[in-house]
Formats: C-alpha cells, sequence, structure tokens
C-alpha cells in the first residue's frame, strides 16, 4: 500500500511538472508577445526646401515647411510652382517632391513606408532592403511599390499617373492587374483602367507651342501646344499635366506691358525641353478699331 501511495505521489509530480514546463514554454511566451509594447512609428525629416514648400497635419493649416521638420503618419506636405522639397527616411532613402506637388503620408513604420500622391511628381532613391517596403498611391487604387529602386512618380490628379524606373524594379497595381516595371522601363495608369504594360522609358522630348499674337488687346493670352503625354508643362510660371493626348492649353492674364513667353516641358524620363516665345504685347488701351472718315 505504500508504495502504491509513492508511486501515485511520483506520478502527479510528474504531471506538475509537465504542466509546468509547457506553461513556461508555450502559454507565458504568448501572453508576453500580447502585452509586447509596439514599436515606434519612424519619421520622414524634411532634408532641404527651396521655394515655397509647406505642410499641414491631418486638421490643421499649411505652415512654411522647415528643414529638420519631422512628418508622421497624415501629414501632408506640398510645393508651389517654385517649390521643391527633399525628404529623408531612417535607412537613408530619400524622397523628393518637385514642382507643384501635393503629398500625404499615410503609413511609417520599419516594414512599410507609404506616401499618397495626389498630384505632381516625386522622385523616389529607396534603399535596397527585402524586410522593408515603400509604396506611392499614385491614383485611388493604383499602387507603385518597391523593395528598393530608384523611379518616378507622376500623377495629374484626375486618374491618370505614369511610374519610370532608373534602377531596381517596381510593381504598379491597379483594378486586379500587376506589371514589373523593370531599370530603363515605365508605364502609363489611366484613369479606372488597369495599367498598361511597361514600354522603353522615352528617347527624348518633343515640344510643340501656338504662341498668341504679338499684339493683344486683351489681358487673357492663350498659348497651347502639345507634347508627349503624361508630361508636365510650364506655361510662363505655372506647371500644368499634360493629358493622355499630349495636348496642353493654358489661359494667362497679362497686364499692359510687353511680356516675354517662355515654355518648358518634363517627362517621366527626366528629359526637359524649353522654348521661348516671341514678346508679346498687350495694350488694352488704345484703339485699334477703323473707323470711317467724318466728311461733315
Amino acid at each position: 500500500m505504500k508504495g502504491r501511495t509513492l508511486i501515485l505521489l511520483a506520478a502527479l509530480g510528474a504531471l506538475a511538472a509537465l504542466g509546468g514546463g509547457y506553461w513556461a514554454l508555450f502559454v507565458r511566451p504568448e501572453t508576453t508577445a500580447e502585452h509586447a509594447r509596439p514599436p515606434e512609428p519612424e519619421t520622414l525629416v524634411v532634408a532641404s526646401v527651396s521655394g515655397t514648400v509647406e505642410v499641414a497635419g491631418p486638421e490643421g493649416g499649411w505652415s512654411v515647411a522647415t528643414v529638420g521638420r519631422k512628418l508622421s503618419p497624415r501629414d501632408r506636405i506640398r510645393t508651389g510652382d517654385d517649390g521643391v522639397a527633399e525628404l529623408r527616411a531612417a535607412d537613408g532613402s530619400m524622397i523628393k517632391l518637385l514642382e507643384d506637388t501635393e503629398a500625404r503620408v499615410d503609413a511609417l513604420r520599419r516594414e512599410l513606408k507609404r506616401l499618397h500622391l495626389g498630384s505632381g511628381v516625386v522622385e523616389a532613391e529607396i534603399a535596397d532592403d527585402p524586410a522593408r517596403l515603400f509604396e506611392i498611391e499614385v491614383t485611388d487604387g493604383g499602387v507603385a511599390r518597391t523593395r528598393g529602386a530608384s523611379f518616378v512618380a507622376s500623377s495629374d490628379g484626375k486618374g491618370s499617373a505614369q511610374v519610370g524606373t532608373r534602377r531596381g524594379e517596381v510593381i504598379l497595381s491597379a483594378r486586379g492587374k500587376e506589371v514589373v516595371i523593370r531599370s530603363g522601363q515605365f508605364a502609363r495608369l489611366n484613369p479606372g483602367a488597369e495599367p498598361d504594360m511597361p514600354e522603353p522609358l522615352p528617347a527624348s522630348l518633343f515640344l510643340k507651342v501656338a504662341w498668341p499674337p504679338a499684339i493683344s488687346t486683351k489681358r487673357e493670352v492663350v498659348v497651347s501646344g502639345k507634347t508627349l503625354p503624361g508630361a508636365r508643362v510650364r506655361v510662363g510660371r505655372k506647371w500644368m499635366p499634360v493629358g493622355a493626348s499630349g495636348d496642353y492649353r493654358a489661359t494667362l492674364t497679362l497686364p499692359d506691358g510687353e511680356h516675354d513667353l517662355a515654355v518648358r516641358a518634363r517627362d517621366i524620363a527626366g528629359h526637359i525641353t524649353d522654348e521661348k516665345g516671341p514678346r508679346i504685347v498687350v495694350d488694352t488701351k488704345t484703339d485699334f478699331k477703323v473707323h470711317p472718315p467724318n466728311w461733315k
């Protein structure tokens, strides 16, 4: 009887030890993991600014951007027609916002950084890291992502976008379709459509301009023309996107006097083409009408 009691006590002790080991190995780590402190979000730092650059919080008003300003999720940043801004991530990646560009920070974590490009052009130099993903939402539902590449993304803010890769690979996805854009290629994304298949970056950029008459009796003058579809054009001091047809049209309001007009075009490959027009004279005071003579 005494022997059986000892055996029973030994069995109970073994079961208790086994249960304690199971708790230590499986239950306690899960509990600890559930209460683990989440990692601190990363930030993007404004590394440089030139011209007009402004930032705003999720609900706040716009204020002048300063070097060293840290952007957090839901912060917004925009550049004027003369503004350029560079953002630096903790891993050394650089994101450059060109003129007349607006973007929003959507996510900042070690494994994922995501920007929403409202309109304009962004140049990104993303450090190679298979554990980190960088994304830019170029249209509603259209996303470009990479784990290391040098690329350019542009958006007209109306559903059209382009992504061109200079180094590495970028995946452009929309409406359930993905295309891989490799070095030296670009792909277009039209409103409500799947991304086009990638093609080589354009080798050059043409620009045609129809200038207004040399003398105008109205302050509003029209400059129009044609260039590469998806490019951007600056007429005077104002940047504007170019539609799928490549046509553009700008109405300028000029005071009386002489004016030198110029047009600049920039494409996804970084080509820049300038055209300088003839001098325009705006004269709204002189009566240029031919009046019949009064013989009386």
